[in-house]
């Protein structure tokens, strides 16, 4: 094959290395030229160019002051180019192990706080409704919300209003940040992954952008794709909000920038 690195090596390398740090964290060994002869099969590349590759993701972690994986010796000669694309790949895969510790931590929390007590089951169902009322968003917010997209979500063009919630473009702080234009109306996991900065507008054109970290999943198919806005342009999506949301997205590239 040619010299030329592809994305889905360089992600497949990147992430291999991040297996083998994981495990030397564990104190688990790991045989380093299994991965290497593995990697070389899929992609039919000699098994010493992903050892390179690898200690040049080494010197990448050494800069940025992480640990590296013991028996991979830092090594700098690499282009630029493919430089950039690894610190990129290497920026989400420490974003997405943030994001999952959060969530691990939040989901601790959230057993600890709620011990299972039979003799509260009676208000269970309450609480549940009580749960998914917040998660929706403040009611008069969500139907005005509801009411601008005629019930529909604003990515993926759902119409079924039970799953659709009301989402702040920028975090809600106080009723001045319930307005439409700082809302989008989206389905309930679209919602999730647009909190967690994992999908982001593109200010000027209003196109969907994805995180790396989505490009292999079902998600994948909304790439690029326009938003689905209200017709009241007093209703469609404050272009300075959604520049302030992009912004938080350290994955994407915007056309603009903010003055913030």
């Amino acid at each position: 094959m040619s010299d030329g690195w592809g994305n889905e090596e360089l992600e497949a390398s990147v992430q291999a290395y991040h297996e083998m740090l994981e495990k030397q964290a564990r104190g688990i060994k790991c045989v380093k030229t299994h991965i290497y002869r593995g990697l070389a099969e899929r992609f039919g590349r000699k098994a010493g160019a992903f050892e390179r590759r690898m200690q040049n993701i080494s010197a990448i972690y050494e800069e940025s002051g992480l640990e590296w994986v013991v028996g991979l010796k830092p090594q700098k000669n690499i282009g630029s180019a493919i430089k950039a694309q690894l610190v990129e790949m290497i920026e989400m895969q420490t974003l997405g192990n943030t994001v999952a510790r959060e969530l691990e931590v939040a989901e601790a929390e959230a057993e600890h706080h709620n011990v299972f007590d039979p003799k509260d089951v009676v208000d269970a169902r309450k609480r549940v409704v009580a749960s998914l009322v917040r998660r929706r968003g403040q009611a008069a917010f969500r139907k005005k919300l509801l009411a601008a997209y005629d019930t529909r979500c604003s990515i993926t063009g759902c119409n079924q209003a039970e799953v659709l919630e009301a989402a702040h473009i920028h975090p809600y702080k106080g009723q001045h940040t319930h307005v439409v234009s700082n809302g989008l109306l989206l389905r309930a996991d679209l919602h999730t992954l647009f909190d967690l900065y994992l999908i982001a507008i593109e200010p000027s054109t209003q196109l969907i952008q994805l995180a790396p970290a989505l490009s292999g999943s079902d998600y994948a198919q909304y790439q690029g794709l326009p938003l689905i806005t209200p017709t009241p342009a007093s209703a469609r999506p404050s272009v300075e909000a959604l520049q302030w949301h992009a912004d938080q997205c350290t994955w994407f590239k915007s056309q603009t920038a903010s003055s913030d």
